[in-house]
């Protein structure tokens, strides 16, 4: 079991709404993300869902049963923050069994389980040192062990791997998606870093002020964004967007350079296009022109940054490495499949 259900949930601060009116249902299983900018409330309504932060209005369902007014101890879920919290002074085994020692379980069955967590994480070996003498990465992987033996309905995750070094991220997010996998449990994740939640989601929530802006899987928000700013949050680098002017199938930019979309695009202020369905080209041959600014080589990738003029900045990636150089002016040539059309609203043309 594992679904949670929110209905219209607010949440207020004084005379501050941060969440306005939030309708979501996580499936059992599922492995959802909460995106957006610092002070979105992705954070708050993680909380709100564990029951640390008492909801203004609305309901919060767990299976079925309205848990609004429960303390976090009746809610059956399990955290893990992104500070570790982990007992100092306390072994491994001693902190991930913790939970289930204060509940007065039986020895011989605190460590059976502590044993089946500390395999399922590779800990094994770990298990008699103190958290100083661990790895970033090893801490939070008892501060997660630590929430796997109280078999919860659903487990939350808030920036776990916010305080670890790049390399730690990419090893500790593997680790997570095995989790998952191995566990078929509902997990609610939140995290500022889009890559996480490309890479480990079900589905993301995108949020902003306290709304949601769209709920769908990974690809379903990077091949089809609701609006401008879904547009701009998913993807890295971000989508390239230009003011626009529609007239039946086609748009004509500030600079005066227009084409044929192929698609009904009267209503349309601004286009967009990522970096990846940009092919550099010769200037005659391309849509727009411009003078490349900066080149970054990253080996398996190249990016350049383009000056277009009346226009602004675009990003183009190049697959593998680019022989251009800063100064060289280029032309951009769209890929017609996978342009993006925006109306006054911001809202996507579909």
């Amino acid at each position: 079991m594992g679904q949670i259900e929110l209905r219209n949930v607010r949440k207020s601060f004084r005379d501050v709404e941060v969440i306005k009116g939030i309708d979501l249902t996580i499936e059992e299983g599922e492995l959802m993300i909460f995106v957006g900018p610092s002070g979105c409330g992705k954070s708050t309504l993680l909380r709100l869902i564990a029951g640390l932060v008492e909801a203004s209005d609305g309901q919060i369902l767990i299976d079925g049963d309205d848990v609004t007014g429960k303390p976090p101890a009746e809610r059956e879920l399990s955290m893990v923050f992104q500070s570790y919290a982990l007992y100092p002074h306390k072994t491994v085994r001693e902190n991930v069994g913790f939970a289930l020692e204060v509940s007065h379980m039986a020895k011989a069955d605190i460590k059976a389980k502590v044993d089946e967590a500390a395999a399922t994480l590779q800990l094994d070996q770990l298990l008699d040192r103190k958290p100083k003498e661990l790895s970033g990465g090893q801490r939070q992987r008892v501060a997660i062990g630590r929430a796997i033996v109280r078999e919860p309905k659903a487990f939350l995750f808030d920036e776990p791997l916010s305080n670890l070094d790049a390399a730690l991220r990419v090893e500790m997010r593997l680790e997570i998606a095995r989790l998952h996998k191995k566990l078929a449990a509902t997990m609610v994740y939140v995290t500022h870093d889009q890559v996480e939640a490309m890479t480990l989601a079900s589905k993301i929530v995108v949020l902003q002020a306290g709304q949601i802006e769209q709920v769908g899987t990974p690809l379903d928000l990077y091949r089809k964004p609701a609006n401008l700013f879904v547009a701009q949050f998913i993807g890295s680098p971000k989508m390239n967007v230009a003011k626009c002017q529609g007239t039946g199938d086609a748009i004509t930019f500030p600079s005066g350079d227009s084409f044929a979309t192929g698609r009904n695009a009267d209503s349309a202020t601004q286009f967009g296009i990522r970096p990846e369905h940009i092919t550099l080209t010769a200037p005659e041959n391309g849509i727009l022109n411009g003078q490349i600014e900066v080149m970054e080589h990253l080996g398996s990738d190249s990016f350049a940054y383009v000056q277009i003029n009346d226009i602004g900045l675009f990003t183009v990636r190049v697959v593998g490495h680019s022989e251009l150089q800063a100064g060289a002016v280029i032309g951009l040539a769209f890929d017609s499949e996978n342009l993006h059309l925006f109306d006054g609203n911001e809202q996507a043309i579909l």
